[in-house]
């Protein structure tokens, strides 16, 4: 007869094995995995304390993956940036060449701008996974339109080589599809002719365009002169008293649509001087010889201007008309409002032709009529700030750029220039024009009087790289933190464990030898 055993050792019933068993499984797993438990239930109480740390952590995630989106966008940038300002660089040193060797109309060095003009655009086009980083808001597709477009233009809209013509017919005051090339181009202005006196000069309208008389200094004798400031402005030359002197010289200032000034200024020579240099007059065996001498030379002066300065200055200013556009805020406002950057375009003069034109179209006239090169966001106040990104708790980074800020327009607009002039060997004023339209160029891509540049745009980048690397530095310590609180929470001490576990083995082996030894016990052997 065997003996029951359950329940004669306290403490020890069946049950109690299976408590021991499933103690056993539960540590083994805390041992395996290094966690308390497998559900945020087995915590206890310490669940809300595991559940607020994961979510700190999860926040810290999404930031830090947040600024690494921001840091790899803010390097395409910037490494375009630079690019840009290298091509820049260099293809101003190349205009600034004294080489003057034309092919099809045009230098080498134009050549290098005209590639030039496609490696910025390119990089104004830039993208991270399809998002355009050089529109601000608007990155569903390319910022800036082909050079090819920009300057023929599409889809009936003019593009920059016809706003181009339009300025400079109106500048020059010509209809010629040529207008530089032209013999009869005035500049806006009219001169008096052979025999009348007094001399004048005179602007032919209150307008901005063609040349402007801005000063008179010096002084030659039997000669007065006097400006008339206007608008229009005009100059007189009447006989006055003394006799001229061979030396005596007359300055006469222009301003330039450009904002640059020129000058002519009128010398006496003797009569018996040879060969006469620009500016020089010979001094006459009369008085009214004497001004007609001036007053020819004066004339040649203004012609020469007309043909380099002011064609280049002109082209120059075609360059801000179309790739800077309209920034009235009164004009734009309509109605219909337009988006700022529309094209300026001229409205024909009463010759129905652009050389005495006096005023510019409506924006919404030149919206309809002119392609725009700048397809991105064009409201927003402040580029940087169409592209923001949080990357700490209260702390945004603004990153946004935009291809028709003042620096990079800049580098389009003058690239686009100098592309799009032509030259033709058998004119004489040709070099001049081009060393005069290179000038403004080169200036002009240095950002000469800017008030912004690629750099300060890199600096303003870089400042929010900076920002988002402390944030960066923050968040890996603060990960940290909670990495260790939550381990605190939810993890096991292994030394712990396994000891409890030596000590449960022990229990149970225990247990297990007691229960064995009960089994075989009878009667017989009990007695």
């Amino acid at each position: 007869m065997a003996i029951r055993t359950t329940g004669i050792v306290p403490g020890f019933s069946g049950t109690d094995f299976v408590q021991m068993k499933n103690q056993m499984t539960e540590l083994q797993r805390q041992l395996g995995s290094g966690m308390k438990s497998d559900t945020y239930g087995g915590l206890g109480l310490d669940r809300s304390l595991a559940l607020s740390f994961q979510g700190s952590r999860a926040q810290v995630a999404a930031f830090q993956q947040t600024i690494s989106l921001v840091q790899t966008r803010i390097k395409i940038m910037d490494t375009a940036l630079t690019g840009m300002q290298k091509t820049v660089s260099d293809t101003k040193k190349a205009l600034l060449s004294v080489d003057f060797t034309l092919a099809s109309g045009r230098t080498a060095a134009q050549l290098t701008a005209s590639n030039s003009l496609d490696a910025v655009i390119g990089m104004l086009n830039s993208d991270d996974g399809g998002r355009y980083l050089f529109g601000g808001r608007q990155t569903a597709k390319p910022p800036v339109l082909d050079s090819a477009t920009i300057m023929a233009g599409r889809d009936g809209k003019a593009g920059f080589r016809q706003v181009l013509l339009e300025r400079m017919q109106a500048d020059l005051g010509s209809a010629s599809a040529s207008p530089e090339r032209d013999a009869g181009a005035t500049g806006r202005l009219t001169l008096t002719a052979a025999g009348a006196s007094p001399i004048t000069l005179a602007e032919d309208g209150n307008h901005p365009f063609g040349l402007k008389l801005d000063t008179v200094t010096g002084q030659i004798g039997g000669a007065t002169a006097t400006l008339t400031a206007g608008p229009p402005a005009s100059l007189a030359i009447a006989p006055g008293a003394g006799t001229t002197q061979a030396g005596e010289n007359l300055t006469i200032g222009f301003k330039l649509p450009d904002g640059t000034t020129e000058r002519i200024t009128l010398t006496a020579v003797t009569a018996d001087t040879a060969s006469l240099s620009p500016g020089q007059f010979r001094i006459g065996a009369t008085q009214a010889e004497t001004l007609e001498n001036m007053r020819t030379a004066l004339g040649d002066g203004v012609s020469r201007m007309v043909a380099t300065s002011l064609a280049a200055a002109s082209a120059t200013k075609a360059g801000e008309d179309f790739f800077k556009g309209e920034t009235d805020a009164a004009a734009l406002a309509g109605p219909p409002p337009i988006e700022p950057g529309v094209a300026r375009r001229l409205v024909p003069g009463a010759s129905g032709t652009m050389a005495d034109a006096v005023a510019f179209d409506t924006p919404a006239n030149a919206e309809n009529r002119t392609l725009r090169w700048y397809q991105g966001d064009r409201t927003s106040a402040d580029p940087r700030a169409t592209a923001a990104a949080q990357v700490d708790t209260g702390v945004s980074v603004g990153y946004g750029v935009r291809a028709d800020e003042e620096a990079l327009r800049a580098a389009v607009q003058n690239l686009a220039v100098a592309s799009a002039v032509t030259f033709r060997t058998d004119d004489s004023l040709a070099k001049e024009r081009y060393q005069a339209m290179t000038l403004r160029v080169g200036n002009g891509l240095t950002g000469q009087g800017a008030a912004q540049t690629v750099t300060s745009i890199q600096i303003e980048l870089a400042s929010a790289n900076t920002n988002a690397d402390s944030a960066k530095a923050r968040h890996k310590e603060t990960d940290a933190m909670f990495a260790g609180l939550l381990a605190d929470v939810t993890g096991v001490k292994n030394e712990e464990v396994a000891a409890q576990i030596m000590a449960l083995q022990t229990m149970m082996q225990a247990s297990y030898q007691t229960s064995s030894m009960l089994s075989r016990l009878n009667l017989v052997n009990f007695l």
